[in-house]
Order: C-alpha cells, then structure tokens, then sequence
C-alpha cells in the first residue's frame, strides 16, 4: 500500500510561509500572484473553494474582487496556516474555515461555482490526486471553473539545471511524476472540459482551468 505523502507546511516555515516565498520570488510574489487572480477572471458572486488555502494570501486577494453575495471557503488542516486563516476570517466573514484533508471525501456546505487549488496537487501520489479531482467534480456546479495552479508539464531532463535541482532535490518527491503527465487530458477523462492554460515563469508554472460539463 502506497503511504500518502507528508505535504503539510508546518511549524517555522508555516509561521514564516509568505515571507519565504517573497524571497524565492525576489520579491515579485505579491506581483505574481495578483497576475494568477485576475487570469481567474472571477464573477463578484463567485461561491469559491480554496483547496489547501495556507495562509489565506490568494483568499485575501480573491475577496478583493467578490461582493457581499460571494463566499470563500476555505479548507486547510495545518494549525499554523489555520492561524493566519482565522486573521483574515475575523476580517471578513466571506470566509469560511473548512478543517479539511482535501485528498479524503469530502462535501461542502454548497456547491460552488469555482474551486481552486494552489501548489498542492503536485505533491500528493496520483492515487490522492485522482480522488481530490472527484471531489472537486462533486462539489462543483454544472458549468462551474476548476483552477489548478502549479507546474506546467516540461522535459525535466531537458529543463535548466536550476529547475531541474530544485524538481529532484527541493521539492516533494512526487512532483517529477506531476509534471510528467497529461493533465489536460486527464481532465476531460474526469468530465471536465473547455480547457484553459495561462503560463508564467518561462512556462514552467501555469494556471489551468476547465469546466465541469
């Protein structure tokens, strides 16, 4: 039996997670990020899921351009970025705490119309990931986006060595078999459609999104 892997953020680098990815990004992550929000292209009513939410950065963000009628839930099981969560929920009661492991079933209060999942499904095993896209598919409308943000697939054998060093060495061991597969394929597989593909950092990042039909 494969065990699932340990993906959750925590203790000092989940207190410190927004200031390390400002430095990864030299600077630009606040930047970057707000690129990812508007390519979202969200409706000010948007009903969204926010699988694996951390700290709340890119909830803060959405909120931003949703209206009293528009909701966030968000679903994170790491207590330090559930910390940082309930900031922003205390804030702004569009947001809602779901404690949640997005890789077991699960069903939400309603359905929504945009689920959006950052940085995470790449490291879980193709098994988890088969399941977070069913729950994605049963808690969506009819017509509703998912939004996966993460790695583009690429030859990571023919990427340059900075990408290649921090795919094998850096990152959670699955990723490699992540960017090696078809996911816009796979999409359709699973009753999605209408495929959608914005690219950032020379193409090895990517905001994918299609709709359930």
């Amino acid at each position: 039996m494969t065990q699932k892997p340990q993906v959750e953020i925590t203790g000092w680098e989940a207190r410190n997670y927004d200031r390390f990815l400002d430095l990864i990004f030299l600077g630009r992550y606040e930047k970057f990020i707000g690129r990812v929000i508007d390519d979202l292209q969200l409706r000010p009513e948007e009903l969204v899921a926010d699988l694996g939410a951390g700290t709340g950065r890119m909830a803060s963000l959405m909120l931003q351009q949703m209206n009293n009628q528009g909701r966030i839930y968000a679903l994170e099981i790491g207590e330090e970025m559930k910390e940082q969560l309930s900031r922003l929920q205390k804030r702004d009661e569009r947001l809602t705490i779901i404690h949640q492991r997005i890789d077991e079933p699960f069903l939400l209060p309603i359905q929504v119309t945009l689920v959006f999942i950052s940085f995470v499904l790449h490291g879980l095993n193709q098994p988890e990931r088969l399941q977070v896209i069913q729950n994605v598919h049963q808690n969506l409308t009819v017509g509703g986006k998912f939004c996966i943000l993460d790695y583009h697939h690429f030859s990571l054998p023919d990427a340059p060595w900075y990408i290649r060093f921090g795919i094998r060495h850096i990152e959670c061991k699955p990723t490699e078999d992540f960017i090696s597969r078809d996911w816009p394929a796979l999409l359709q597989e699973k009753g999605f459609s209408n495929i959608q593909v914005n690219q950032y950092a020379s193409k090895y990042i990517r905001l994918l999104c299609c709709q359930k039909i």
